[in-house]
This record gives C-alpha cells, structure tokens and sequence, in this order.
C-alpha cells in the first residue's frame, strides 16, 4: 500500500514534484517515491534518501562536492 504525501513546497506547475511513501519489502522497508510532472521518477530507501538529502543542502548552501575533489581525499 502506497500514501500520497504532499507535494514539494514551493515546487509548482512545470516544476511539481510529488512524494509517494510506499512498502519496498523486507529488505528496503519504508520508501519514497519522488515524481516529477513528466511521469519521470526516483525511489529511495531510507538510507538512500537521508544521504541525498545532505547532497542536496550542500548544493543549496553553494557547498556541493565535486568528483574531483572527493579523489583528493
């Protein structure tokens, strides 16, 4: 069984994107489904989700890690 939550704040029209939480059985547990108004979509385990996440505020604070640097590690 799959629940509508809602959609991404401030994310409208051409760029909707809506969330579905869904059951991806034993071995995923709870996940989500991020849809974008094309249909196109992306589903995430918890961990995956979580590890995106801070990805993405690093992009959206002008922090991001490029491939590049993570080899100078």
């Amino acid at each position: 069984m799959s629940t509508e939550l809602r959609n991404v704040p401030g994310c409208q029209a051409q760029n909707e994107l809506r969330q579905t939480r869904f059951w991806g059985g034993k071995n995923k547990m709870t996940c989500l489904q991020v849809t974008n108004r094309n249909g196109d979509y992306l589903q995430l385990d918890k961990f995956q989700a979580r590890a995106l996440a801070v990805e993405l505020m690093l992009f959206a604070e002008g922090r991001e890690v490029t491939e590049f640097e993570m080899e100078e590690v």
